[in-house]
């Protein structure tokens, strides 16, 4: 057993607040809403700024925010009440539960893989979030196609080989447990988690708002504007769902830790007694390592938690500040060790980080309302937190990463521009548009792009003038106006950081994401288009992902738009 040192300073959450609201104004974050449970009893609870600015909305304990990725623990707590019950095993392959699922690059992972490698992200194919999520976050299709979309996901390791993270996978979980329940996955939820314990306020869609008091997501704009950004389209029935579907608060989150931790504890689930959650402690063990670095400390994943012995430089390893912070903070190096497990989340314009500690029955909570691209407030007000909490030493100028991280995500533009021109070949001749209209499909992802010559009302002007523009499956969002790059090679580039924003466009400043490469046959007809998906994107660490997965290629089925 860990012996782990109490805390002999009793924390000053009031002390705290000037340095968590100087975190959030650092990344120009509307509002956020944070709590602490200690020792099974909650000990602070803190809200502030405008969960909704058009409103005038002061966050509270009870404002409901998306939580995204932290919804993962509510599915695989789901699968380990159902194992309980027996109507499903861990050790199953998926494939017999949804015979759908035949993985097309890799037939072993439909074969061999079960819950567990879903749940531990073991599969090794490649998360290519742009594959089935487009501008505006909006999802291309829906949950029904779930399984047959991941099952052509191409391969960017060995089965079992490496953990690499993967939405698809829980979108996958997701139906499984609709078709064992009968029901829908967030109805599922709904019937024997939220309910049983008291989280009347937690929901999986917007039509489920008991009230007005919801957070409203943000884009923040370059002279500090908060651009609304809409009610998110994730939600129970949709690809991806179960991945990051849940609406919660502070004090359903808290309830929720607490419920997770009592149920883990033998005294309170030992033989002849009744346990809230069976199963989660099975969830919650260390199924796969996350990291291969040399360590005395745990950095593991288990299903839907992320585990971590502190200090670790992992910690929201999957958020936007793992990449604008190489050199990330490292609370309590010297304080005793501490196992936490965790998760963090970020969809659209919000961000949640949540810890539970369960040798001393502790959890932290902090949800945010802004978009991912400028940073994560709610990262390093956990982290403030957990310092406090422990009295961690030494304690780290967190202010000083909130900085840094928020310096770094406003150079992201500027390099993207640079790498645009450096890369472009200049003077290669440009084709007659007319050559590259039509229809180009990829059947495996039912995806639909179509392309058509603008008019001369719409075309841009200038030098290098916006002349195409492409569809993705008939979706007025999904739209986006094209210029010569060079060769056959055509681009969508925005015109500013905040047109970006405008446009939905901020998860696509890599430039293979704003590059459409078009293919031409033998007899130099264009017959494809190639459009890198993947461009080595992804959340957490991901060794070689840029060599191992190849652009998606969508073949001309017609040379006319409909």
């Amino acid at each position: 057993m860990t012996l782990v040192r109490i805390a002999t300073v009793a924390p000053n959450f009031e002390g705290v607040k000037e340095q968590l609201s100087l975190l959030r104004k650092a990344f120009g974050t509307p509002s956020i809403s944070c709590g602490v449970l200690h020792h099974g009893e909650v000990v602070f609870r803190h809200g502030e700024g405008l969960a909704n600015i058009e409103d005038g909305l002061e966050p509270d304990a009870d404002t409901l925010y998306l939580i995204a990725s932290c919804s993962k623990a509510f599915a695989s707590t789901m699968c380990a009440i159902l194992e309980s019950e027996d109507k499903i095993s861990w050790n199953t392959p998926v494939s017999n539960y949804l015979p759908d699922f035949k993985t097309l690059h890799d037939p072993e992972v439909s074969r061999r893989a079960t819950l567990k490698d879903l749940c531990s992200h073991a599969t090794g194919l490649a998360p290519v979030d742009h594959a089935v999520m487009g501008f505006h976050d909006e999802y291309y299709n829906r949950g029904c196609n779930q399984v047959k979309i991941s099952s052509n996901l191409p391969v960017a390791y060995d089965f079992r080989s490496r953990w690499l993270y993967n939405n698809c996978m829980y979108g996958v979980v997701g139906e499984l447990i609709a078709k064992v329940c009968k029901t829908t996955t967030g109805t599922a939820l709904k019937n024997k988690i939220f309910r049983p314990l008291g989280m009347d306020r937690t929901c999986t869609s917007a039509a489920e708002y008991p009230d007005c008091n919801v957070a409203q997501g943000y884009s923040i704009l370059d002279d500090g504007r908060a651009l609304p950004l809409g009610d998110p389209k994730l939600e129970d029935g949709d690809i991806q769902g179960a991945a990051g579907f849940v609406r919660s608060s502070v004090n359903d989150m808290l309830k929720w830790a607490k419920a997770i931790m009592e149920s883990e504890d033998p005294y309170n689930c030992g033989e002849g007694s009744s346990c809230q959650l069976p199963g989660v402690s099975f969830a919650r063990c260390a199924h796969r390592p996350m990291t291969y670095e040399n360590s005395l400390g745990e950095n593991a994943y288990g299903f839907g938690w992320f585990r971590h012995t502190l200090p670790s430089r992992w910690l929201s390893s999957i958020g936007p500040n793992f990449a604008l912070l190489p050199d990330p903070p490292v609370v309590g190096q010297s304080s005793e060790p501490r196992l936490a497990l965790a998760h963090w989340g970020e969809f659209q314009g919000f961000l949640t980080s949540f810890y539970t500690f369960p040798a001393t029955k502790s959890a932290i909570i902090v949800m945010a309302n802004s978009s991912p691209s400028r940073g994560d407030p709610s990262d390093l007000i956990a982290q403030a937190l957990c310092q406090e909490l422990f009295d961690m030493k030494p304690r780290v100028s967190l202010e000083a990463y909130a900085k840094r991280a928020a310096k770094t995500a406003r150079l992201i533009w500027p390099s993207l521009v640079e790498e645009w021109v450096t890369m472009r070949v200049q003077n290669t001749p440009q084709r007659p548009p007319a050559e590259y209209v039509g229809l180009y499909q990829h059947k495996g992802f039912m995806l639909d792009i179509e392309v058509c010559e603008l008019d001369e009302k719409r075309r841009g002007y200038g030098e290098n003038p916006e002349l195409l523009e492409f569809t993705v499956n008939g979706l007025q969002r999904q739209r986006a106006k094209l210029r010569h790059y060079h060769y056959d090679v055509w681009t969508f580039l925005p015109n500013s950081r905040d047109d970006a924003s405008r446009k939905g466009m901020e998860l696509y400043m890599k430039l293979p994401l704003v590059l459409l490469s078009f293919l031409r046959d033998e007899k130099g007809d264009v017959s494809a288009l190639e459009w890198d998906l993947q461009a080595g994107v992804c959340e957490g660490p991901a060794p070689g992902l840029e060599t191992a997965v190849q652009p998606i290629r969508f073949d001309r089925v017609h040379t006319k738009a409909r």
